[in-house]
């Protein structure tokens, strides 16, 4: 016991030489440490905002979708910044729904609806500058504005684009239904 007392007591202490390469050993393990932290934390925020994006097309397709299959519009018309779902009633006046893409939003509702950050089925964090939605024949012909499709294909084009930490993330997704 008394020769364990005595190498404690001992005041023999390390060399310069020795401190230095214990420090540079601990510095390069930490740095590599630190340099798979950061990858990590990176990964994760992209991991994140890609779902988000992806949950919020997701949410802009459906909600298209819902505005169409429940309307039930008989004729599909195109406008400059989207389309219009028209159903005629014998005695009144026609039922008019604009689905469009206007100041990065988009718009569900009356022929002059602007956007409304309080609707549900519009309200994303995403930015949609670049979207845009349209109708054409069933036989692939171009579409035409003003002109009434009674059946024929939905063209979407999202572009979401959220920024984080200074960089700005995009996903582009295009899809087409029928009518």
């Amino acid at each position: 016991m008394r020769k364990y007392a005595e190498r404690l007591k001992s005041e023999r202490g390390f060399t310069l030489i020795e401190m230095i390469a214990a420090m540079t050993l601990f510095s390069l393990i930490v740095g590599m440490i630190s340099v798979v932290t950061m990858f990590g934390i990176r990964s994760y925020h992209k991991i994140t905002i890609e779902n988000s994006l992806r949950d919020e097309a997701d949410i802009i397709m459906s909600s298209i979708m819902n505005e169409l299959y429940t309307f039930s519009p008989e004729i599909v018309e195109n406008t400059a910044d989207g389309i219009l779902l028209k159903k005629t009633r014998e005695g009144a006046a026609d039922e008019v729904v604009k689905v469009a893409f206007a100041q990065g939003q988009l718009v569900i509702g009356a022929q002059a609806a602007a956007p409304d950050p309080d609707d549900p089925r519009t309200a994303v964090h995403s930015s949609l500058s670049g979207s845009g939605i349209s109708s054409s024949a069933a036989d692939g012909r171009a579409p035409q504005i003003s002109f009434p499709y009674e059946s024929g294909l939905i063209h979407i084009s999202l572009k979401l684009a959220q920024e984080y930490d200074g960089r700005t993330y995009t996903m582009e997704l295009k899809s087409k239904f029928g009518f």
